[in-house]
């Protein structure tokens, strides 16, 4: 039995520091193969000796015959050289072939070489990469069949799998183009990223699953991360002086963190020097703390929330979002809260005590009584149950208001909503009329009220936190605190805007496709829903075919978008519709088609898969596709990303919209929007422990009109959002910083968050001292001991490597086999 199965160890000497030549000199026998970080590839191909001179290396190659002594080759990340080798620009890749010879005959006792290419380019080139490795191990065999080839590969989830763009890559072409892989799981959380574990649950079983399906397990490395990463968290990089808030760290400055040996003052007075204590995360399996970090809590720590705030859980983050606004009314003092039941009425009416709905020539009267005279206010309640149901006219004392709205997009259709009809109005001690009529048949009157003071707002809710700073014992025992002050850091995700919703659909309401609302223009469309989930609102899927359109033939300018899932027996053309328009999925050509009636406007070419009947609940290849039309012009999106594939001019105007298939389809969700206007989901506004207000978040903008009272902008020219701002959005979470504040440990303080757009999670807060606080993640024996298990006993993988020697917890080595038995 081979007792190392499993078990093999691999590094890299890119420290050149002590640590590193201890753990040679001590640990040689538990390592299998090290990496010899010496070598630099540029664009011509050529390779130069740089950093740890091999010269350093010859006692420990000699000491350690068993080690697979690798000649490390690196591009250091440069798109250019990766490029140039993988085109042979000039020859390059022949000259690196061959310099790679040099190098193996200058070192003659190597075990070969050890690719380290990085920064490629998308899927499109995988097919010439795989070409270059497979030259590159062609030459190392030609050359002396014994060498033997590592690579070093990117973290892939899938083919197109890699959150950093290293689409190049495709594990399966490459396996049989080395001897060994090195998974470089490293790094989804770096200096410019929100911080986070840097090599997280989530992310290695997404790769390691992935790559045992494509590759020899007996040839991959788990790649783990020996360093960490502080993140700076109490001023943006830029005030710091830096261009990024992460610094690297090996685990002994972590632990110098939490001995207290350094601090954010350069290690100096006036800030104290503080020991802390780390957390350990029992799913990511590895430390963290907050060195300097007074108060902390997450979104749902608000010791109060209004709605439509709620607490919502996302990869185990709890923060409080809000998906859609409410209307905020405030009465000052009610003197009469009428019901709907009026005191007489003519024409269609239909009457009960909380509802009137007016039809054909109708009208109802309502008689109340005021005890003195006084200015008053007047608020109708109403609702528009849909687009075509939008007009009511309103009179008190024959004074008429017509109350109407034509904007798709207002967030108030199909619920009820309070209206002013009269501000200020002089009302006598006596009986006064208050008067509804038809203006559009359908539209509902819920009562009225008369009062002192009438006000209304849409609102995304707020949540208030109570803030507790106290005293930290320092390195002489004395309990400290701030030197100069404290500063609150929000962490918040902010996104893209998106069109200004009409309608989100995802057939998760108990009431499936009604009537009112929908309308089977062809075929046949049922909903599928989970019936084994606990949820108010469990996981649904529409499934038929031909056209299911909204009850509404009167949609122009708009923005639909669909997630389209393609069933066994699907196939065909499936996808959305608007009127004559008809934006697809074809299976059969496996393109993207927008037709008008039957000529084909536009396409592009992707690549579409059918989702086997297993797993066409629990895990369907979903497809993400879009339209938006305006005017004569129609932009066509795909992807999770919203990708702009190709634009088409047309000419037919409109009509009914909606979802459509030639053959069965399933869809997750159908969305409508506003092809003009837009929700941004960025700003939010913070009452600081001191009582001050800051606000945070709004992009300034051109080519558009902005709604004060709704906060949505609507462009002015036809043009993608994205020209409308200099500004980018982060799709991570971002930190913002207050003021610096002069509190007081042992007092507790509130703060208020106020989101003024919806969709914006409220994170984490972090109460901290002003000269500095952070977020601090780090590897220890503990967490690389468990991965290395992962790798030999879940995956069977060949072991794992570490990133990079010198840098690690010197205790792990004594959990790990000797290499040499």
């Amino acid at each position: 039995m081979d007792k190392l199965k499993g078990k093999r160890i691999m590094v890299w000497t890119f420290m050149g520091n002590a640590r590193m030549y201890e753990a040679l000199r001590d640990y040689g026998d538990r390592i299998d193969t090290i990496g010899l970080f010496s070598f630099k590839v540029d664009k011509t191909g050529t390779i130069t000796e740089s950093g740890v001179a091999i010269s350093n290396m010859l006692t420990y190659i000699n000491k350690w015959p068993h080690i697979r002594w690798l000649l490390t080759v690196a591009n250091d990340g440069a798109n250019s050289i990766f490029k140039a080798l993988r085109d042979n620009t000039d020859g390059a890749q022949d000259t690196f072939c061959s310099e790679l010879v040099r190098i193996m005959e200058k070192y003659p006792w190597c075990s070969g070489v050890d690719i380290d290419l990085e920064k490629g380019d998308d899927y499109s080139t995988h097919e010439a990469s795989t070409a270059m490795f497979a030259h590159i191990y062609s030459t190392v065999k030609s050359y002396d069949s014994t060498k033997e080839m590592n690579i070093c590969l990117p973290g892939m989830t899938s083919v197109n799998g890699s959150v950093g763009g290293e689409n190049w890559c495709v594990y399966g072409d490459l396996d049989k183009y080395c001897d060994t892989a090195s998974i470089m799981t490293y790094g989804m959380a770096w200096a410019g990223s929100a911080p986070g574990p840097v090599s997280p649950r989530s992310w290695l079983e997404g790769v390691y699953d992935y790559a045992v399906r494509v590759m020899n397990p007996e040839k991959v490395f788990l790649g783990m991360p020996a360093y960490g990463w502080n993140w700076q968290i109490y001023d943006t990089p830029e005030n710091l002086g830096e261009y990024y808030r992460g610094t690297s760290h090996t685990y002994y400055a972590a632990k110098y963190w939490m001995q207290g040996v350094y601090n954010f003052t350069d290690d100096a007075p006036p800030q104290p020097f503080i020991p802390i204590l780390s957390y350990w995360d029992d799913y990511d399996m590895g430390p963290w703390a907050l060195p300097h970090v007074y108060d902390y809590m997450e979104g749902r720590d608000a010791t109060a929330k209004t709605y439509p705030q709620m607490a919502e859980v996302y990869n185990r983050r709890n923060y409080l979002t809000a998906y859609a606004k409410q209307q905020k009314t405030e009465f000052g003092e009610i003197l009469i809260d009428h019901d709907a039941e009026p005191d007489s009425y003519s024409g269609i009416v239909s009457v009960s005590k909380t509802l009137v709905t007016l039809g054909e020539d109708g009208s109802a009267t309502y008689k109340f009584t005021i005890d003195e005279d006084g200015t008053y206010d007047v608020a109708v309640r109403l609702c528009y149950p849909f687009w075509d149901k939008n007009s009511i006219y309103a009179s008190l004392d024959g004074s008429t208001v017509h109350f109407s709205e034509n904007r798709l997009w207002w967030p108030y259709w199909r619920t009820t909503f309070w209206a002013t009809l009269a501000k200020g109005a002089n009302l006598t001690a006596g009986e006064h009329t208050l008067k509804i009529s038809v203006g559009v048949n359908g539209v509902q009157f819920y009562g009225f009220r008369v009062c002192t003071d009438f006000s209304e707002e849409p609102t995304a809710g707020d949540a208030e936190y109570t803030l507790a700073p106290r005293k930290f014992k320092d390195i002489n025992g004395d309990m400290v605190g701030p030197a100069t002050g404290f500063k609150l850091t929000l962490e918040m995700l902010r996104r893209k805007p998106d069109s200004a919703l009409v309608w989100y659909e995802d057939f998760r309401d108990e009431q499936k496709i009604p009537e009112s609302y929908w309308t089977t223009l062809s075929g046949e469309w049922d909903v599928w829903q989970d019936p084994n989930s606990d949820a108010n609102r469990p996981y649904s899927q529409l499934e038929g075919y031909g056209q299911l359109a909204w009850n509404y033939n009167g949609f122009s300018d708009i923005h639909l978008r669909a997630q389209i899932i393609i069933p066994p027996d699907g196939g065909g053309k499936s996808g959305i519709f608007l009127g004559s328009l008809f934006l697809c999925i074809n299976y059969d050509t496996q393109r993207l088609e927008l037709y008008e009636g039957s000529t084909l406007k536009g396409s592009y070419s992707a690549s579409y898969a059918k989702t086997a009947k297993a797993d066409l609940r629990s895990n369907p290849s979903v497809y993400t596709i879009e339209m938006r039309k305006r005017g004569n012009k129609v932009r066509v999106y795909s992807s999770t990303s919203y990708t702009l594939r190709f634009t088409a001019t047309v000419s037919s105007g409109g009509g009914y919209a909606g979802i459509r298939s030639d053959m069965p389809v399933n869809c997750q969700l159908l969305r409508l929007g506003d092809a003009w206007t837009y929700e941004p989901y960025e700003r939010f506004d913070v009452i600081m422990p001191d009582g001050t207000e800051t606000s945070y978040g709004r992009i300034e903008r051109s080519n558009c009109t902005w709604d004060e009272e709704f906060q949505v902008f609507t462009l002015t020219s036809d043009v993608e959002e994205s020209s409308t701002r200099s500004e980018s959005i982060s799709l991570d979470y971002e930190f913002y910083h207050s003021h610096i504040m002069p509190l007081e440990c042992g007092n507790d303080y509130s703060a208020k968050i106020i989101p003024r757009d919806i969709n914006i999670w409220i994170s984490r807060l972090f109460l901290g001292d002003s000269d500095g606080f952070s977020i601090l993640y780090y590897q220890n024996v503990d967490s690389l001991i468990y991965w290395a298990n992962q790798a030999a006993y879940r995956w069977k993988l060949r072991g794992m490597c570490m990133w990079s020697l010198g840098q690690e917890d010197m205790r792990v080595w004594e959990w790990l086999p000797k290499q040499t038995e």
